[in-house]
């Protein structure tokens, strides 16, 4: 499992755009005003609706095989812990590099921009494909979140940690991978079925002539998990609110975590903390095991695409109309 990804070896930069938290007022002409209600009713349409409960939260491999061994020797997903959870809803889908663009255009703020390179690499992580996720730093997501609350008054944000994992195993069940039967399945020739193989990302590379290993697919090309959600295990990790601590699920409250109140965990090369991000880009399903509780991490703010992605919860006690 690979927790920080840095690409240094990529000369792909990505000037941030929007990371002031506070949008600048913008004058939408009545055709925009328009365009922005029926975004945002599309929004309220793809949420899905997560009643609350409790669940156990972590490696629960030892609890599931009744004392038998955990499935992940990382530290920081254990120990196991109890957590009830209001009701909220989530997005069935990562935001679109489409829908992004969209959201900068109408928040006034500039295009994501990207140098091109000698390898022309540039766009196989973000723009290439129609409806690939988009490709953002933390603030970046946060920022998105925050103009969706601001747009419709709904609480939106970026989900928890726990919201995120409850959702990805279908409220809490013992499931390892969030695909549509909770394993991974390839064809007799090694295509993904519900997930993009290494066989899948060589065909992008063969066809498209961009480096595949890096390509981000469409957010609904594989069939979503029983619990109605897209790409919860591949296809980018998903950045969620928290800062990251390595100890916190020993002292986490029972009650809605939010994780910790400040940062803990600093870069030591850029100064930067760290934030949480879950699920998987391109995973390995003889290596990468239980991709719903796996704990990610990386810098705040990056300035190279770093395959990490966004949707938002709406903190809802009652589904979203």
């Amino acid at each position: 499992m690979k927790r920080i990804i840095y690409r240094s070896s990529i000369v792909i930069i990505l000037l941030i755009s929007g990371c002031d938290r506070s949008d600048p007022e913008v004058k939408h002409t009545p055709q925009e005003k328009a365009q922005i209600q029926n975004y945002l009713n599309r929004v309220k349409t793809d949420l899905v609706y997560v009643k609350g409960g409790t669940f156990w939260m972590g490696d629960f491999c030892k609890k599931m095989r009744e004392g038998g061994p955990y499935c992940s020797p990382e530290k920081d997903t254990k120990p196991l812990h109890e957590v009830e959870l209001s009701s909220y809803s989530i997005g069935k889908f990562k935001v679109t590099h489409e829908d992004y663009d969209f959201y900068l255009k109408m928040a006034g703020l500039p295009k994501q921009a990207f140098e091109k390179n000698s390898s022309n690499t540039m766009l196989s992580v973000t723009n290439y494909f129609k409806k690939s996720p988009a490709v953002v730093t933390w603030t970046e997501a946060d920022n998105y979140c925050s103009w969706l609350k601001k747009e419709t008054g709904l609480p939106f944000s970026l989900p928890t940690e726990a919201q995120w994992e409850y959702a990805a195993r279908s409220r809490g069940k013992y499931i390892l991978v969030a695909t549509d039967d909770g394993v991974w399945r390839e064809d007799k020739n090694g295509y993904g079925e519900n997930y993009a193989t290494d066989k899948d990302r060589y065909k992008v590379e063969e066809i498209y002539g961009i480096n595949g290993s890096l390509a981000l697919l469409s957010v609904d090309k594989y069939p979503p998990t029983p619990f109605g959600l897209y790409g919860m295990s591949e296809n980018g990790y998903e950045w969620v609110k928290d800062w990251y601590d390595p100890g916190y699920y020993k002292n986490s409250p029972v009650k809605d975590p939010q994780g910790p109140d400040k940062p803990v965990v600093k870069d030591i090369k850029t100064g930067q903390y760290f934030k949480v991000r879950r699920g998987g880009e391109s995973p390995d399903p003889t290596g990468d095991v239980g991709l719903t509780f796996f704990r990610g991490y990386n810098r705040q703010n990056n300035n190279f695409p770093d395959g990490t992605t966004v949707r938002c919860v709406v903190n809802s006690v009652e589904p979203v109309k």
